[in-house]
């Protein structure tokens, strides 16, 4: 390493490997960390130095779960996560990613990651390496690592409404994941409460699976939903089980009420299958709020054929009413519905006033039902119609949080501070709150527990060799925060606030953040896996 160092003097250094804090310097010399010290080891160099006593140094934080795939085509510079001091976002989660891509199929493509909230974007490319030159040439402000969506798999190779595929089209799935996953992709995704994901046996997804574990990436699972929620961690661990592919349980929860309070058995479980030699984990954010699609709640059938098969089914009286009746068994088909934990965050130009308003208080507002609101915005807004559901217990959050199998991943988005809507405040906030509230003021987790779930354990878990530690040869992915100060400010009603507390990040050794405030360096970069050995 060449170049001039800069030091960050006397911090409390929490390195990411869950070791205890420790006062001493950190040293940055071009985009990597030049070395680590106890304090005064070098000498002082007033030009190149900055003052962090006080303050805390760690890794930047590398969120396990994101969906920030087009985050940084649409805003470059999104603050959302890096004032936060995340400098990575996993991407191509739940079954979405903007690739592969079919040239007859990109507008199935294009519909399909509506659900996750992206905006219309063109997507010129048809693989990952041409995905990932598109984001790079934009500059953007954090890294991105991601992951191939299974659903993005299944459209290229057949479409949005296709239930089962036979043997051919899943040895085009293989060949297109191969593909992926050669040209530098983290793993494979699967949505399996989304069409066509949902679609999906256990054949289909061993298959990919396998191609996953040889290699050596990472699976990661938005789970299928059930009536018992243990059936779908079964699910998830069985892929494990009979392919041997490491396994990352997405965004672990439970929804149903009648389950509240069980996290203690839940974790258990989770436990018990690692202790029987299958490799997985799973992940967790610090909200007892979920957020997505409206339309992922819809019956399958009305789902499949994408956002204008929607339109085509709800268009129908027949096809409406059987919609109505069918939404109406519960969430998920299962779970009872209470409208007043439903609330609209993102409509459309003509229903902005249902924004931040429960599903019950629109539908009295409209004088129709719950059921029919929902259909009358799928058909209007598609997948584009966002909501968030009020369906988990504060204290199984916690629970889920502080256990060692647990890792810290948003499911949010690098956003600007103009997103529209009232979106989920996990996009802003999440490893803020984490620090002050699960760390800072429950002390559920100590600050280097918190830490290494954010940083060292999802990088390794992703298969990021060279990032998540405070240690020399290591990027310079940094951040500096007051640990007792950090605060997420985003409220569910004014979502869009800037967490504070975050001193100074560096992104690949570029100063991004510099006291609390952005310097306009955009130094991030899609990342490859490296291949295995």
């Amino acid at each position: 390493m060449t170049g001039t160092e800069t030091w960050l003097r006397g911090g409390t250094i929490v390195d990411g490997t869950g070791a205890a804090p420790r006062i001493g310097d950190v040293a940055i010399r071009g985009d990597r960390i030049s070395r680590v010290t106890p304090p005064g080891v070098v000498p002082a160099h007033p030009s190149d130095e900055i003052d962090c006593i006080g303050l805390t140094v760690t890794p930047g934080f590398v969120d396990i779960h994101t969906h920030s795939d087009l985050s940084f085509v649409h805003h470059p510079s999104a603050p959302s996560k890096v004032m936060q001091g995340v400098t990575t976002e996993v991407v191509g989660n739940c079954g979405f990613s903007p690739f592969p891509a079919h040239p007859h199929r990109r507008e199935a493509l294009i519909g399909f990651l509506r659900g996750i909230g992206v905006p219309r974007t063109n997507i010129p490319w048809s693989d990952f390496a041409g995905y990932a030159d598109v984001v790079d040439a934009y500059r953007p402000v954090m890294n991105v690592a991601p992951l191939a969506g299974h659903g993005a798999l299944r459209i290229a190779a057949t479409g949005t409404d296709d239930v089962t595929v036979d043997g051919d089209i899943l040895r085009t799935m293989e060949r297109l994941l191969r593909e992926c996953l050669d040209q530098g992709a983290f793993g494979l995704s699967t949505g399996l409460s989304y069409v066509p994901s949902q679609f999906a046996g256990p054949d289909e997804i061993n298959a990919l699976a396998r191609v996953v574990r040889d290699h050596d990436a990472l699976y990661a699972t938005h789970a299928r939903a059930t009536p018992d929620p243990f059936d779908s961690f079964d699910e998830a661990i069985g892929v494990g089980k009979a392919t041997g592919v490491r396994v990352q349980y997405s965004h672990l929860a439970l929804n149903d009420p009648r389950m509240w309070g069980r996290a203690d058995d839940v974790v258990a479980h989770f436990q018990h299958a690692a202790d029987a030699g299958i490799d997985v984990r799973y992940d967790v954010y610090p909200y007892d709020a979920s957020a997505s699609s409206l339309t992922q709640y819809l019956p399958a059938w009305v789902q499949a054929g994408g956002e204008d098969g929607i339109r085509r089914q709800l268009a129908d009286r027949t096809g409406f009413a059987r919609a109505r009746d069918d939404l109406a068994k519960g969430l998920y088909g299962t779970i009872p519905w209470d409208w007043e934990r439903v609330v609209v965050s993102l409509a459309g130009p003509d229903d902005e006033a249902l924004e931040g308003r429960s599903i019950a208080h629109g539908a009295e507002r409209y004088g129709m039902t719950p059921e029919e609101l929902c259909l009358r915005l799928a058909m209007r807004y598609g997948n584009r119609a966002q909501v968030v559901l009020f369906y988990r217990a504060e204290a199984d959050v916690a629970a889920f949080l502080a256990h060692p199998l647990a890792i810290v991943g948003s499911d949010g988005t690098a956003m600007p501070v103009t997103a529209p809507g009232r979106p989920h405040p996990r996009s802003f906030g999440s490893h803020a709150r984490l620090l002050h509230r699960y760390v800072a003021d429950e002390g559920r987790l100590t600050l280097a527990d918190a830490v290494h779930k954010s940083t060292l354990a999802p990088a390794q878990r992703i298969g990021i060799t060279d990032r998540g530690v405070l240690t020399e040869g290591a990027r310079a992915d940094i951040a500096v925060l007051d640990a007792t100060a950090v605060r997420d400010t985003a409220t569910w009603t004014d979502p869009c606030q800037l967490a504070s507390g975050v001193r100074d990040v560096w992104v690949n050794g570029e100063h991004t953040i510099a006291s609390g405030t952005p310097t306009g360096h955009r130094a991030g970069h899609v990342l490859r896996r490296a291949s295995r050995p």
